[in-house]
């Protein structure tokens, strides 16, 4: 038997395998539509009604993004923060000291903190380290990076200059 028949073969039994075990799922995912982790649905993500910082719909945030009036707080890695932010997103990690930002952070009317994850466990630290120096009127961005992007807001790649000064 040719290898191509054996790959085709393969193929056409690995195909009746997931086929099947979809059908004998609890929640079979239906076939002809996308499947998404619930992490990256709209609003899915940062929306603890128990935390302590309050929070910012990317609905809300979008427009002050656009009239920049507001900053906004990358609370990400490095790496992540120059493969693509929020536009004039400056960047501060958890656990780094914020003092070299709080004198535009204080000036701004609103400060906008988000991360990457559902739990926006970085972003709450960040925001709750921001609040302590005496920032007003901070908030985490429901649904962080992931629903940024799936609803179009401005965004931009590089890496950052306090971050390559050595200041993060």
């Amino acid at each position: 038997m040719s290898l191509l028949v054996r790959g085709g073969l393969l193929c056409v039994a690995g195909a009746v395998v997931g086929i099947s075990g979809n059908a004998m799922s609890p929640r079979p995912a239906r076939l002809g539509t996308p499947v998404h982790a619930a992490a990256e649905s709209a609003g899915a993500a940062c929306e603890d009604p128990r935390a302590s910082v309050p929070r910012i719909s990317v609905q809300e945030a979008k427009p002050l993004c656009i009239a920049c009036s507001a900053a906004f707080v990358d609370a990400r890695s490095a790496q992540e923060y120059a493969a693509g932010h929020i536009t004039g997103a400056v960047h501060l990690v958890p656990g780094q000291p914020a003092g070299p930002l709080l004198p535009k952070l204080s000036a701004a009317p609103a400060v906008i903190v988000y991360d990457r994850d559902r739990d926006c466990a970085a972003a709450d630290r960040v925001a709750v380290l921001l609040q302590s120096n005496g920032v007003r009127d901070v908030r985490v961005l429901t649904g962080a990076w992931p629903e940024w992007l799936a609803r179009g807001g401005p965004g931009e790649s590089g890496t950052c200059a306090l971050c390559a000064a050595g200041g993060q």
